[in-house]
């Protein structure tokens, strides 16, 4: 009796086949996120003293109104997640990622010209809108182009290039 087995499958990197148009999906895809989280980060890191300007230095104030950003924030990124995930599936994914692109970048940019608080609340719910959905659209459209084995190091990618 004579020991068959079949020969092992040879190797292949995950990134081999991968076509340029994949790999640009991913960087834009991937630039997208730096951009949301860095905006984020920088606006973290000044929103203590722009409230401070808009609430005259009421320290006690300052501290409720921070907590309330935090909270509306995160509820507008879950709200644009589900938004623009929807209208994603419905239009499409590349039209629905340029339109979260524009949206907290839009809204972004406003704020520089808040003159109280309300405006200040308002325009950071509807720049998190446009935050989740970009990572919503984004994080589908990534695994949408990536074949299955390929797909967990590409959404890794993906997802790590947020710490950049």
């Amino acid at each position: 009796m004579q020991n068959q087995s079949t020969p092992p499958a040879t190797y292949r990197h995950w990134f081999e086949g991968i076509s340029r148009y994949q790999w640009m999906v991913l960087a834009i895809a991937s630039a997208g996120w730096v951009f949301d989280v860095y905006e984020s980060q920088i606006f973290n890191l000044t929103r203590n003293e722009l409230l401070s300007e808009i609430l005259q230095g009421n320290a006690e104030e300052v501290r409720r109104w921070g907590e309330w950003m935090l909270a509306v924030f995160l509820v507008g990124g879950t709200t644009g997640g589900l938004l623009f995930g929807s209208l994603a599936d419905r239009f499409g994914r590349g039209p629905i990622m340029v339109a979260t692109i524009l949206c907290y970048s839009v809204f972004s940019g406003l704020t520089y010209f808040v003159t109280d608080i309300y405006q200040l609340i308002g325009l950071r719910f509807l720049v998190s809108v446009g935050i989740g959905g970009e990572w919503a659209v984004a994080a589908a459209l990534v695994a949408e182009v990536f074949p299955t084995r390929a797909r967990s190091q590409a959404s890794a990618i993906f997802h790590g290039s947020s710490v950049l």
